[in-house]
Order: structure tokens, then sequence, then C-alpha cells
């Protein structure tokens, strides 16, 4: 079992690990030499560009955030590793985008945790592990269960505490947290709790601090991604009372997902502010020890705020000003984010830089300032020269992400320009969108037409900039359709659905009502019968077919997305003979087609025998028919 190293070993072992840096520094009281600054990194968990008062927060009180702000130097143009939460993570502590990076994707394991970091990965605690710091990760990890190679204290953290696993994150009472290897209960806290005895970002934070307390000689890195404020909505009245009755504030239910709130604005502000007064915390903590002078601290976020589920309301809150997009988009508002840093001496106050850069951009960025040299095989480039207001700042020649959920989504910053192809696994030509953003920081005009050379080179670095991944690959275009006429749905009936999604009208006439973008769905609310699924038509009349395509929903879900089929063609709706057709649909949300030997008929059924995900639902956002 891993352990955390108490100050007495750490200064014993690790002092003459790395060379001096070359930046001015502070000398220990016995004269042995330089002290390495200490280094702090603070991680917001969906937290948007625009959600603390330093950059532009109207409703959300931040002080502390923006007394580190006016203390420091504030990016403008910073950019997370993803959209989504354990890929993100995964960027920052290896210096590499999601083209090369180990993780893509929130990767879910069947147990506890998401998918594992490799064992013999670099990451930035491990380097500055090796260059003589102690080295902590307290709070959301993501990148690996229990007994997988992605424990934080295999790579590279002396000290762990906190959830391994997002998805036990999702409530901030939680049964159990992890320390080193070891399960610690929490004592009277069940599952789905709005309330418990014990808030773990207060745990959280008092655990930072004793490591602070611990480790006060130095040199420590500390990396504290807290769960803040990723949903679930959940905080102590204390803290609530600050915003409760501000502003109308409509109860929320719990039907889009997470736990339910009487008052879902002032929780997401309380829980906001709250954060913001543990960040105080530590910053009055180091005042005290004295290690204001000497401690580098950086805050940021793992990408944008939250969509509309769980009772989070970004709009209200303005939450990426005006960046278009959130939490799993590729657009600004899903991928740039604040970063703040602090270096009293160091960092000129009150300061703000355009530079672009991006969170794989960190791990340079401290090999530099810990004197050591970074890996070779990393998309980082240190920002170093821009934090000392210094010159020779290397700038990127472009950054690139990918993300291959919601069909798959592609997307490239070069200089002024942004490129963006989306659903390239849904779209048998998904184009190229092309933005300005120094005239359209909010994306809304589309210059592609205009620029056919830029188009062209930003193509070209979305084929260049990635490797194939095995664990998260990009999904292939679909395949062609067939050029074969499709029957008109003008006298079409559906004759039956066994089950249909009334209560918020997925009904089985959507499956073919001309429109993709509305879909049939079977009961979930309440009992719902399990596959197989059934919905059966009426073409009309006596019609020549010699095949059928189907379309899965297109709004960005999975649920119900049949895998496994069968279809059926009679010329009466209670008498199927043997299906014309059976098999697997490809997991993917673009319109497929299936061909067999022409029958004639009235009556069509297609059956869902499975569903994406193995959930006992079937959707169809359009069913059309092949023939005469």
């Amino acid at each position: 079992m891993a352990r955390s190293l108490g100050r007495r070993e750490f200064m014993k072992g690790g002092g003459a690990a790395a060379a001096a840096l070359v930046l001015p520094q502070l000398v220990h009281p016995d004269n042995r030499g330089p002290r390495k600054p200490n280094i702090i990194l603070l991680l917001a968990d969906d937290l948007g560009y625009a959600e603390t008062g330093c950059y532009g927060q109207q409703k959300i009180r931040t002080p502390n955030l923006d007394r580190l702000a006016a203390e420091g130097l504030r990016f403008t143009q910073h950019y997370s590793g993803s959209t989504v939460c354990a890929p993100s993570r995964c960027c920052l502590l290896t210096g590499r985008h999601t083209g090369h990076a180990c993780i893509r994707d929130n990767g879910e394991l069947p147990t506890e945790g998401q998918q594992a970091i490799p064992p013999d990965t670099l990451t930035v605690a491990r380097m500055l592990q090796r260059a003589g710091y102690a080295t902590a990760a307290i709070g959301k990890w993501g990148l690996g269960g229990p007994g997988t190679s992605g424990e934080p204290n295999l790579q590279g953290f002396d000290h762990w505490f906190g959830y391994l696993c997002q998805r036990v994150a999702h409530n901030y009472y939680p049964t159990h947290l992890w320390r080193n290897g070891e399960k610690v209960v929490l004592p009277g806290h069940e599952p789905g709790n709005l309330t418990g005895r014990q808030y773990a970002p207060d745990l959280l934070v008092e655990e930072a601090l004793q490591f602070i307390r611990a480790h006060d000689t130095g040199p420590f890195f500390l990396y504290y991604p807290t769960i803040v404020p990723h949903l679930a909505l959940q905080v102590p009245d204390d803290a609530l009372v600050e915003y409760r009755g501000q502003w109308p504030d409509p109860p929320y239910d719990g039907q889009r997902g997470y736990l339910p709130h009487p008052t879902p604005r002032a929780a997401y502000a309380a829980m906001v502010t709250r954060m913001d007064r543990d960040i105080g915390r530590i910053l009055d903590l180091l005042r005290e020890l004295g290690l204001d002078d000497n401690t580098l601290i950086m805050f940021s976020s793992d990408n944008g705020p939250t969509f509309d589920v769980g009772g989070a309301d970004s709009n209200f809150f303005a939450s990426t000003g005006l960046l278009r997009g959130r939490k799993c988009d590729l657009f600004e508002g899903g991928i740039r984010v604040p970063l703040i840093a602090r270096w009293r001496g160091r960092v000129r106050p009150g300061t703000t830089t355009a530079h672009v850069s991006a969170s794989w951009d960190i791990l340079p960025t401290l090999a530099e300032i810990a004197g050591v040299a970074a890996p070779e095989n990393i998309d980082g480039t240190s920002f170093l020269p821009t934090l000392l207001g210094r010159p020779g700042q290397q700038r990127h020649d472009y950054l690139y992400w990918e993300y291959r959920a919601r069909g798959g989504n592609q997307a490239v910053r070069m200089g002024r320009w942004k490129g963006i192809r989306r659903g390239i696994g849904t779209r048998r030509d998904a184009p190229l969108e092309l933005y300005d953003l120094e005239v359209d920081v909010g994306e809304t005009r589309d210059v592609a037409a205009q620029h056919p050379e830029i188009v062209k080179r930003v193509t070209e670095i979305m084929r260049t900039a990635r490797t194939e991944s095995e664990h998260f690959p990009l999904p292939p275009p679909p395949p062609p359709l067939s050029d074969l006429p499709v029957i008109p749905k003008d006298d079409w009936r559906l004759v039956r659905a066994d089950s249909e999604s009334a209560f918020n009208g997925k009904v089985g006439a959507l499956a073919f009502d001309g429109d993709p973008a509305t879909h049939w769905h079977t009961q979930w609310q309440g009992a719902s019968p399990g596959h197989p699924h059934e919905i059966v038509i009426d073409l009309g009349r006596r019609r020549r077919i010699v095949g059928f395509r189907y379309q899965p929903r297109t709004d960005g879900g999975v649920n119900g997305m049949i895998l496994a089929y069968e279809f059926r063609m009679s010329d009466d709706p209670e008498r199927w003979g043997p299906p014309l057709a059976k098999g697997e649909f490809a997991p993917a949300a673009y319109e497929q087609e299936v061909l067999f030997t022409p029958t004639a008929g009235r009556y069509v059924a297609l059956r869902s025998l499975s569903a994406v995900g193995g959930r006992p639902f079937a959707c169809v956002a359009e069913l059309s028919v092949l023939g005469q």
C-alpha cells in the first residue's frame, strides 16, 4: 500500500534530486542552497469561463479567486484538454492533447472507476517527484479505479485522498472516499442523500491544509481537483443561506438526472462561493506559514459548464459569457476555461494575457520551473516566459482536440482561426466549419466558404495531429447508401407499438413522420417492458420492397438505440413469417441500410432484440422502406 511521505522523510531523501532553478529563489535558513518553489494546482469541475467575478460573473461571488487574479496573471485564451472530465485531466497530467493522450473520453469501468492510465505513464506528478517534490492529489481522480494501474499513488503521487470514480463523485455526501489505497467509509451516509454528516469538499480541503502544514519546508506539489461545481446540486445550509431568495428559483424535480433541489440556482451559486471560500483558506494558510513568496498557485477548470441537466441553469448565470457551447461541445464554451496564476515577486500582479495556451502546457511549464527536462514526446509548450513577463515565449502552431461522443468531433485552433468538424461518424460528408475568433468569439458565422486555403490546412491538421486510439477510436464515417427509391410515406399509418413514451410525446408515429429530429421511444417512466420491442406499420397498400433504412435518434443520446434487430413483412399484421433480415446495427447515430431479396406485402415490423448499452428500451427516429 502506498503512503504519504512525511516532512522528515521527504527532507532526508529528496533534497538533492533536481537541478537548480534558473529563476530567483529563496534560500534555506540553514544555507543548504536554493529552494525550489512550491506548486499548487487548483482545478474546478465543470466551471464555466465566466463563472467567477474576475471573468465577468455578475451573480456568483468569488472574492478569493478575484483576489488571486488581482495579485497575479489572468489568461483570457486558455483551453482545457477536453470537453469532459477524464480526458481533460489526462491531458493536464501528461502534457498530451487528445490526439495522443491515453484517455480520450469518459471510459466507464463495470466496477468503480474509469479507464486507467497505463502503468508506464510519465505524469507531471512523477516528474516533480523525481525532482525532489513531495506530491499529493486531493479531490476527484477519474483516471483509474481501485486496484488498477491508474491509482494516483502509482502515478507519481506520494499522497492521495478523495474520489477515485467520477460516478461516485456525483454525490457530495458519498458512502466512502479513498486514501492511499484504503477505502475510507463515511458512517451514516446513504446513496442519494441531499445532506449527510460530512460534506466531501470540507473533508478534501482539510486534507489539503494538513498536507501543506506537513510539508511547509517544501518543496511540495499539491494537485487539488475539487468536485465543485459538478452536479448534483448539494451544499450545506450555512452556505445556501447566502443566496436563498435572491432570484426567482423554481424547484428542480430531478427529472433530468441527478438529485432534486428546492432552490437549484441558489444551490449552484452557493457551491461555487463555498469552493472559493475553501481556496481562501489555502491562501490564508500559505500566508500564515510564510510560503506566499515561494509558492506558485494556478487555478483552472477541466471543461465548460454543464448542459441543461440536473437543475443547472447555465443560461441564467451566463456561465460562458459570449462563448458558444457548453460541456460536451468543442465550441469555445466547452473548452475555453479560466486560468489564473499567482507567484509573488515573479508574476506581475493585476495583469492579463491573450497568450493561447492549453492544459497540456502545464507539464512543460512546471518542468522548467522545477529545473528538469520535460519529456520529448509531449504536445505542450512551456508558458513560463508569459508568467514572468519575459520575451521568448514559444507559440503553438495549432491546438487540437477530438471527442468521440456525439457522433465524433474534431477541433483545431490555429492563430485567429477555429475549425470544427461535427458528427463525423453520423454524416457522410461532415463539413468543416471555420470561425474567425478575432471578430467572432461567439462562433456565429461560418466563413469556410470564404477561406478555402485555411480550410485545407485545418483539414490536414485534423488528419495528421492524431494517432488512432485502441480504447477511444474516433467513429468512422458512415458507409454510403444505395440509390434505390424510397417509398413515400403519405398514406402510412401506425398499427401498433408495443410500448411508447406518451407522457413526453415520444410516440410510435414519430418513427415515420419524415422528421429525423423526432423519435419513437419505448416507455421508461414507471414500468417498462423489456425486449423484444416491436413497431408495426401499415404501408397503405401492398408493396414490393427490397430493403429498409433505420435512423437512430439524432439528439445526441443513445438511450434506446437498437442493436440486435429483426425485420418482417406480411399481408396480415397478426401473422408473420420468418424475418427478411436479422442482425445488428452499428452502434452509431447515422442512418443505416439493410437490403434483402425482393418481397411483397402491406405490413412491416421492426423488432428490437437488444439496445446499445443493454438497456430495456428501443427507439427509432425514422424508418424508411426501399422499393416500389
